[in-house]
């Protein structure tokens, strides 16, 4: 027979290693907003407020600056914004996109402290129309995503969910249907629904005879 048996307060506790939580928006999100637009790509016509998005998650303490230094294509620093407000929270800022850059692969270095934390890379173009992820594909370059419900313990935060998209030839969502829910994402479903409406795809004329149907699935578990 085997036997088992757990004993609290034997083990000491772990703290959770930190990790740098960074994300572009191509849109800022409006307060109580049930999703967001995480984007692939930047344009610098001044058409979008995109923003940048960042959370130290476990941070062991809290935090006194956060700097985000902007590289573009050929690697020139265009900008050094600080963000003394910053606590380690997630806080959105506007990205600050000098128009003179060298459209391509930009790089957004996340200085916390003078630490650098993080080093992301995002598509920049001058116009939608110049942009490689604005090419017909099936991919979207924006995402929707749903925001996290609060009313939803963080230990119950666990689940499926699972909805499709239908996109027509223009790029535009015409249709959004939740798949499956389990768990968590049953309470999630409205959320997911406006993230499909909140999605933006590159038009296609391959889809003028019929609909891309583009699906997500997000799993969910506690933190």
């Amino acid at each position: 027979m085997l036997l088992s048996a757990s004993v609290s307060g034997l083990e000491p506790t772990r703290a959770k290693s930190e990790s740098i939580f960074v994300e572009f928006l191509w849109a800022p999100t409006p307060e109580g907003a049930l999703a967001r637009q995480p984007t692939r790509g930047f344009l610098l016509d001044g058409t979008r407020a995109h923003q940048v998005c960042v959370a130290a998650i476990h941070a062991p303490a809290s935090y006194r600056e956060l700097r985000i230094d902007t590289f573009d294509a050929v690697g020139r620093r265009l900008q050094s914004q600080r963000e003394p407000d910053f606590r380690g929270k997630k806080s959105c800022y506007t990205a600050k996109l000098d128009p003179q850059g060298e459209p391509g692969v930009w790089t957004f270095e996340i200085w916390l402290d003078e630490a650098l934390r993080s080093t992301q890379r995002i598509e920049v173009a001058r116009t939608l129309e110049d942009a490689e992820f604005h090419r017909p594909s099936g991919v979207p370059y924006v995402l929707g995503r749903p925001n996290y419900d609060e009313d939803i313990p963080p230990d119950a935060f666990v689940g499926r969910l699972v909805w499709v998209m239908e996109v027509d030839a223009d790029g535009r969502v015409t249709r959004v249907e939740i798949e499956s829910a389990e768990g968590a994402g049953e309470r999630l479903s409205d959320r997911a629904m406006a993230a499909g409406w909140l999605s933006l795809f590159p038009p296609d004329p391959a889809r003028t005879l019929a609909p891309l149907r583009y699906r997500r699935e997000l799993k969910f578990e506690p933190d």
